[in-house]
């Protein structure tokens, strides 16, 4: 009687163990900023990559002004030129075309400074109001993000599976198995 105990324990353990260190490797992958990275990854046409959140309230009457540099992360009013393919500074959440900066109703350059007009507007398109705004516009995500993510959730499924097993069997709670079959 003493070893199908031990046995739960060591199921029970051995499960909660590796669902630790699932989620932990998960929590620092995205923390570290690997996992924004991997979506914030390339350009997907030719401008400017900007991180939106610095200037999230620009107007025509008080536009924010970004500094045009080469800088390798976008913290505060920055914007780096990128060409389509080219992998993207840290902290970028857009990629404002060069077809809006030529246009210049919402985006403005002057010399070494990009002003932002109107951040975000409201556009309709097929019967649908939605808002127009730099984030997320002209990014390719790296497509091994998504593989990543795919197996970062059946690995925690599956870890949380059975330690719920090893859980109920370590108290020694058996379940009774529900026959699914039809016309029984």
């Amino acid at each position: 009687m003493r070893r199908p105990r031990l046995r739960a324990a060591v199921k029970f353990f051995f499960w909660a163990a590796a669902t630790l260190v699932v989620f932990t490797y998960a929590i620092h992958f995205y923390r570290s900023g690997k996992m924004v990275h991997w979506y914030y990854y390339k350009a997907k046409a030719d401008g400017f990559a900007v991180n939106t959140k610095t200037f999230a309230d620009a107007s025509p009457e008080k536009p924010a002004s970004l500094a045009v540099g080469d800088f390798k992360i976008l913290d505060g009013l920055k914007a780096t030129p990128v060409k389509a393919g080219d992998i993207l500074p840290a902290e970028t959440t857009g990629v404002i075309d060069l077809r809006t900066v030529e246009d210049g109703k919402r985006v403005r350059l002057r010399g070494d400074r990009l002003d932002i007009l109107v951040p975000w507007q409201f556009k309709e398109a097929k019967g649908f109001k939605y808002k127009d705004s730099f984030t997320h516009k002209n990014i390719k995500t790296n497509p091994v993000s998504g593989v990543w993510n795919l197996v970062m959730v059946g690995l925690i499924g599956l870890c949380l599976g059975y330690l719920a097993e090893g859980f109920t069997d370590f108290i020694g709670l058996k379940f009774k198995k529900i026959d699914h079959t039809v016309g029984h």
